[in-house]
């Protein structure tokens, strides 16, 4: 139970709020898209049609990598990354570090091979420098949704910087509502009185802001680490304690480069080691990384997925000629440290991917619940303050925003299908999202059935992505059954069941009495 005085209530309420209300709609827009990319391989999985996915590297991984290497400059085997791509190709990652002649950055030559995961056949090849790769047309709709949610498809570092910032505005909210609870666990408890009336609004956000306050303060810090530590983190620890020498910043971090044996070598066996490491973990082999490749000193590390019952992955280190297991290796520095334990589960505690579907579908229901008390908060705010017209105004906006950023979704997510056979849909599947936006505000300028218009606009979206998705390409249900592609099964049922239940609610709601202005913020 707090034990506050009534003056310092009066003012972490008035934190509580105004770091609610402060961007509160970007925070919105920032944990609902969150929520939603949870799922980003399976709506990938699901957008590009992949029925058959692989999740394995397979088999004549050793055969098929030295084959496409041997058409690769030595230059670019300082670093080598091999993994397999949903759709069962193999992609293999050649790259190096050089000194750019006019800007004097170090940047990254590489070179990209995807090659047929059963036959070896390269597929598709790519030089250039790392990051300016077209991305795959596939993708668009997975890249887009993931921008969102990380940078708010703001220039980088700008949005990864925002997006730090409403984390710590979140951190903020959380903390505030934890000293502010008179009663946190009573209220825990607590049943919601008549939903249709603001009493009924404070009730479902405190019971759902009380549950889901340890995920908040996680997911809170989990994404103002991502937010800051690289745009803003890096170059404030490197100029307070290196005079701005990021080189000497990461040596001191990670390790000073030991020198390197470059006479040439033939790599052990990459099969060997394969199976080897998979005797040793129980997790599935996500990528392996091999530095100077074809060289004395070649090192091979194999990154595997969390065991059960633990959050970070695990890194299997391996002398590349000799393949002796050299044991497990941090995930970050040279050698273990509590910060590379840190670092290790910050992104697993942050993407919920820690236990596949099961931590997955936790944290998209979590996520959602956070969406809906920040949401509800806004509500409640302006609701008190409606006597003055800007608050009121300001309402309205926030309504919008619950109910129009799901449609603008669902937009991106037709045009994309609508332009992935004829055209670029990297470049209008964000066009889509901002013809949802222009939809949505038109929807809600007529009249004051905003929340009614927006809601029936939702439930046609859900129901037509199916069938749009189908007849633009994409496999059926009996292809999905029959291949084990029941991510496309699942998201498109789940679409129906959506788009059905706010039809049900829609036509529930058009048969009662219009709500009053007490009644709104319920919705």
């Amino acid at each position: 139970m707090s034990t506050l005085g009534q003056a310092k209530t009066k003012r972490l309420l008035a934190v509580h709020g105004w770091s609610g209300t402060v961007l509160g709609l970007l925070l919105y827009v920032c944990v609902f898209t969150g929520s939603i990319v949870v799922f980003e391989d399976e709506i990938d999985t699901w957008a590009q049609g992949i029925v058959e996915h692989h999740d394995t590297l397979g088999a004549r991984v050793d055969h098929h990598f030295r084959v496409a290497a041997r058409d690769v400059d030595r230059r670019y085997y300082e670093d080598v990354q091999i993994f397999r791509l949903p759709d069962g190709n193999m992609q293999y990652l050649f790259h190096t570090h050089e000194t750019d002649a006019e800007t004097g950055r170090i940047v990254e030559p590489t070179v990209h091979i995807t090659v047929d995961g059963e036959s070896g056949v390269v597929v598709d090849r790519w030089e250039g420098l790392r990051g300016e790769r077209p991305p795959a047309p596939g993708s668009a709709l997975r890249d887009f949704w993931v921008d969102l949610h990380v940078q708010l498809y703001l220039p980088n570092p700008y949005g990864l910087i925002l997006v730090g910032a409403l984390g710590l505005m979140m951190m903020a909210a959380a903390i505030s509502g934890i000293l502010i609870h008179k009663h946190l666990f009573r209220d825990a408890f607590v049943s919601a009185r008549n939903r249709t009336r603001l009493v009924g609004a404070r009730d479902l956000h405190v019971l759902a802001g009380s549950w889901g306050l340890p995920f908040a303060l996680i997911l809170a810090f989990t994404g103002a680490f991502f937010g800051f530590a690289g745009p803003v983190g890096v170059p404030m620890m490197a100029q307070a304690a290196f005079k701005g020498d990021r080189q000497a910043l990461i040596e001191t971090v990670v390790g000073v480069p030991e020198e390197v044996d470059m006479t040439a070598a033939p790599l052990a066996s990459l099969d060997y080691i394969i199976a080897d490491a998979e005797n040793r973990s129980s997790g599935e082999i996500q990528f392996i990384q091999i530095t100077n490749y074809d060289s004395a000193d070649a090192k091979v590390r194999l990154r595997v997925s969390p065991p059960v019952g633990e959050l970070a992955p695990v890194v299997l280190g391996y002398e590349g000629v000799t393949r002796a297991f050299e044991g497990e290796k941090p995930i970050f520095g040279q050698s273990p440290s509590f910060g590379a334990s840190v670092f290790g589960i910050i992104g697993p505690l942050h993407f919920g991917n820690f236990a596949g579907l099961v931590s997955k579908t936790v944290w998209l229901g979590m996520g959602l619940a956070m969406a809906f008390v920040t949401a509800s908060g806004l509500l409640l705010w302006t609701k008190r303050r409606e006597d003055e017209p800007l608050w009121r105004g300001f309402r309205r906006v926030v309504m919008l925003a619950v109910w129009g950023v799901p449609f603008a979704m669902l937009v991106s997510a037709v045009v994309f299908f609508v332009t992935l056979p004829a055209g670029d849909p990297h470049v209008w599947t964000p066009m889509g999202f901002l013809l949802g936006v222009v939809i949505a505000v038109t929807l809600a300028l007529r009249g004051q059935v905003m929340v009614e218009r927006l809601r029936i606009a939702n439930a046609s979206l859900c129901l037509t992505l199916p069938l749009l998705r189908h007849l633009t390409g994409g496999s059926s249900w009996s292809e999905a059954l029959i291949g084990g592609g029941l991510e496309i099964l699942v998201i498109d049922i789940l679409l129906i069941l959506t788009g059905l239940a706010l039809l049900h609610k829609a036509r529930k709601t058009s048969h009662e009495p219009q709500p009053s202005a007490v009644q709104e913020p319920a919705e």
